[in-house]
């Protein structure tokens, strides 16, 4: 059902992501004003939209389209509750199948949506009849519960008894695993009942969640929230249109979970990785994936530093060299926090540092000749 966030009723599974992402936004409260900007990580956390800045309707292609007002992008910038409010309605943005219900009876050949600079959301589409292209645009109710996606696209039908369905096909797999638990078909076996209760558990659940469906696409994407560390962490985006095909089609639901554990799995191998800073996984309206990485490092270039030590034949010379050498740590130690360099690279600051004090406690106080200035000049341009 429609959950208020501020103004907006959003999906569950809207409200669900944004608070997410808020949750990771306060645990990184030391970065504050280092980000990367709001529109940026919009574009990253929604890589299936084509995400612009204005108001103005009828433009891009396709129909991924989504124009954001800068007066809306500078709220969210400041103000945590309007950034949750917006991430939440664009999530729903970006999961609405829009070819399914617009403009029936027409071919639909772009379309977008629009937030104004009073936070309203428009739909606009362009689409292809016998009388040739026809342009409409609407505004979308974004702050009614009978919200804009119900009524362009429908309700979903609920499936009767779902739950009850999954229950009963839950406690029929316990039932199938105690049996063999109790009757071993070889030592190996037993053992391997006695070992793994809690994992052939998880098992038995998860047969059962694919063999049994879904009411609909919210209660759909609540479950892989809740069992794919992907998908609750925002790194992974799914089409509207097939995520509404995995609600019935069991290839489809159990092609979308192998999917998704194999992106866990990636993620937990490379997480720790130096350098790497995320993932992003698209799944397309055919189930096709897209998996891209982002990768950023920081370093210092210790034969450079260290050719500059050398030429310093003053204090001064020198001076200049330690505010270098100081601005090396702080992005290494800036790097650290962010996993894009390891302590190593720390320590390789810090030596350096400590190697241009000593020696510049044993340098002259003078202004430098002109052959030492020359010297100092070519190896810090180098």
């Amino acid at each position: 059902m429609p959950v208020k966030v501020g103004a907006s009723f959003v999906s569950e599974a809207a409200y669900e992501f944004a608070k997410a992402r808020r949750a990771e936004k306060e645990e990184g409260k030391e970065e504050k004003g280092k980000g990367k900007g709001v529109l940026k990580e919009l574009k990253e956390k929604n890589p299936g939209l084509n995400i612009t800045v204005g108001t103005g309707p009828f433009s891009g292609t396709g129909t991924n389209n989504l124009s954001i007002s800068p007066k809306i992008l500078k709220e969210m910038e400041q103000d945590p509750e309007k950034r949750m409010e917006y991430e939440a309605l664009i999530y729903d943005v970006a999961h609405t199948d829009v070819n399914g219900g617009i403009m029936p009876g027409r071919k639909l050949k772009s379309h977008g949506f629009i937030i104004d600079d009073k936070g309203g959301l428009r739909g606009w589409g362009i689409s292809e009849s016998e009388e040739g292209n026809r342009r409409s645009q609407s505004h979308l109710k974004r702050s009614e519960k009978k919200n804009w996606w119900e009524e362009m696209l429908g309700k979903p039908k609920k499936k009767k008894s779902s739950a009850k369905a999954r229950q009963e096909l839950l406690e029929k797999n316990r039932e199938e695993a105690a049996k063999e638990a109790g009757e071993p078909k070889s030592l190996l076996a037993a053992l391997q009942v006695q070992a793994n209760p809690v994992r052939d558990k998880a098992v038995q659940n998860a047969r059962a969640e694919k063999a049994a469906g879904f009411a609909n696409k919210d209660e759909l994407y609540q479950y892989l929230q809740g069992s794919f560390g992907v998908v609750k962490g925002g790194m992974a985006s799914i089409s509207g249109r097939f995520l509404q095909k995995c609600v019935t089609d069991e290839e489809s639901r159990s092609r979308l979970f192998d999917i998704l554990k194999a992106a866990d799995e990636s993620y937990a191998k490379r997480k720790d990785e130096v350098g790497f800073q995320g993932m992003q996984v698209t799944i397309d309206e055919n189930g096709e994936v897209t998996t891209e990485s982002t990768k950023s490092t920081v370093s210092i270039n210790e034969d450079k530093r260290r050719r500059q030590i050398a030429a310093a034949a003053t204090k001064g010379d020198m001076q200049a060299v330690l505010a270098l050498l100081e601005e090396d740590l702080l992005q290494v130690e800036d790097g650290l926090k962010q996993n894009m360099c390891d302590e190593a690279e720390v320590a390789k600051a810090k030596k350096l540092l400590e190697l241009a004090k000593e020696r510049m406690g044993r340098l002259p106080d003078r202004t430098p000749t002109p052959a030492e200035q020359s010297n100092m000049t070519v190896n810090m341009l180098i």
